[in-house]
């Protein structure tokens, strides 16, 4: 997702109005889970700092040698507490609903020893994960010869803090990836189960990945809150005389909106405006006369010059990053 995350954490960059980080925390909060620890690394501090301001309640662990890889990220983050977790990338985005169902699978069929990692049979993206027809995984990133059933992985995965030390003797060999954590247990003849998840989900590497995301929630609509302006998809509003509303939305007159579009507060769209399908606009943002936006993110109190065409573009801190350039 470089060039943008040079300048803003993968884990704050927005979309459909909220930060990856928020929407992690909404999704495991909402299946039950209250104690949350969040591995920082890049860029750290200005995580750190959002967690503070927005009053979230997680703990947060800085990885002073991220660098290492994100095996390194989940030993930093075990080494904190003793028990089962549960490790999900933030950049995972997966539905609540599947998040519980491995849970459920894991209490239901799991083994207190057993890794139960989540894979999906429809995905085309994710980690390749080779499955075996009584439940568990025969191997991970790649498939034997003729293999019968193989599915792909976001990496999410149930665990326990007994792993550390494997964890470190893995990294001491100059191993990084949590992949390696599951091909030296599977090596070792341990047991790694797998949960099939049924509902969509996105790995979000790119700024396509992104504008994808943001496409599916708002195309699933039920998002934003009170004070935001949400134009389901297949409907849309043209604006007469200008208007303002209570959430300090300000509208100018000729304004056309395509849903889905999603609006939220401290905004100021300039007259004869052509927005959308497929656009958020994020608090504090700024559109002068004549702009055209589609299948855009627009945050980070973003500022738009008259007459600017925007098109499969994130724009953050008014620099945009097209998705072709």
């Amino acid at each position: 997702m470089k060039p943008l995350t040079k300048k803003i954490p993968k884990a704050l960059v927005e979309v459909a109005g909220k930060t990856l980080l928020e929407w992690a925390i909404e999704r495991y909060t909402s299946s039950g889970i209250d104690d949350i620890v969040i591995s920082v690394g890049w860029k750290g501090a200005m995580i750190e700092d959002f967690v503070k301001d927005s009053k979230l309640n997680v703990n947060v662990v800085h990885v002073h040698n991220y660098e290492t890889g994100p095996l390194q990220t989940l030993l930093s983050a075990i080494e904190t507490f003793d028990g089962d977790f549960l490790l999900s990338p933030v950049d995972a985005m997966i539905e609540p609903s599947s998040v519980i169902g491995l849970l459920e699978h894991k209490s239901k069929f799991g083994t207190p020893e057993s890794i139960m990692l989540a894979v999906s049979s429809n995905a085309k993206f994710g980690t390749l994960v080779e499955l075996g027809d009584d439940g568990l995984v025969l191997g991970i990133g790649e498939a034997g010869d003729n293999p019968k059933n193989v599915a792909r992985s976001a990496m999410m995965l149930i665990g326990h803090t007994r792993v550390r030390g494997l964890c470190k003797s893995i990294i001491d060999s100059g191993n990084e990836r949590v992949t390696h954590l599951l091909e030296e247990l599977l090596k070792n003849g341990d047991h790694v189960q797998y949960f099939d998840v049924t509902q969509p989900w996105f790995d979000i590497d790119t700024l396509s990945d992104l504008l994808d995301t943001n496409h599916h929630i708002l195309r699933r609509g039920a998002i934003g809150n009170s004070e935001s302006v949400l134009i389901p998809y297949d409907d849309s509003i043209e604006i007469g005389d200008s208007l303002s509303l209570k959430s300090r939305i300000t509208l100018g007159k000729g304004i056309y909106l395509q849903g889905p579009v999603l609006i939220f507060p401290n905004c100021e769209i300039g007259d004869y405006c052509k927005i959308g399908p497929n656009v958020t606009i994020g608090s504090n943002s700024t559109m002068s006369i004549g702009c055209e936006l589609t299948d855009t993110i627009l945050f980070g109190e973003s500022k738009l010059s008259p007459r600017s065409r925007v098109h499969k573009s994130v724009i953050y801190d008014s620099i945009e990053y097209n998705v072709e350039a």
